[in-house]
This record gives C-alpha cells, structure tokens and sequence, in this order.
C-alpha cells in the first residue's frame, strides 16, 4: 500500500487519470530539477502500475478460466504396469 494513495480503491478509469497527470507531473518536475518531488512521484506511478498490471492479470486469469475451465484440472495419466 502507498503511503500517498490507496491505488486499490480507485476505478480503472481514475488510475488510468492519474497515471496520465502523473506522468505529466513527472516531465514538468524534471524539467525544473525538483528531485524529491520527482522521486514522490514515481514512487505513486509505481503503485499505480502495480495496482494496474494486477488488475490486468486477474482479468486475463478470470478469462482463461471462463474459456478453458478444464484445462486446469489435473490430467489422469491411468496406472503404470510392471
């Protein structure tokens, strides 16, 4: 959890935002050489591409799994003989 923002209660369309003014924030801090402030900042973009890219991951799971619900089952190989 980020100590400036708690990334897990926004919707998808407010991180992909803040993500947005974020990186504006960054370019414009940059450019002035405000080094702290540029390193609060890609400390928030960093919580919301995690937040992001875990959102992203379950989707895609949820969706293997509503294609392929067997394919995670485990596979009956049968007996070995002797």
């Amino acid at each position: 959890m980020n100590p400036f923002l708690d990334v897990s209660t926004l919707t998808d369309e407010q991180i992909i935002e803040k993500l947005g003014k974020a990186y504006t924030y960054l370019y414009d801090q940059s450019k002035l050489g405000h080094n702290p402030t540029v390193q609060s900042i890609r400390v928030i973009i960093r919580a919301l591409e995690e937040e992001k890219e875990k959102r992203y991951q379950k989707m895609m799971d949820d969706e293997f799994k509503r294609k392929n619900p067997k394919d995670l089952d485990p596979i009956e190989l049968g007996k070995l003989q002797k």
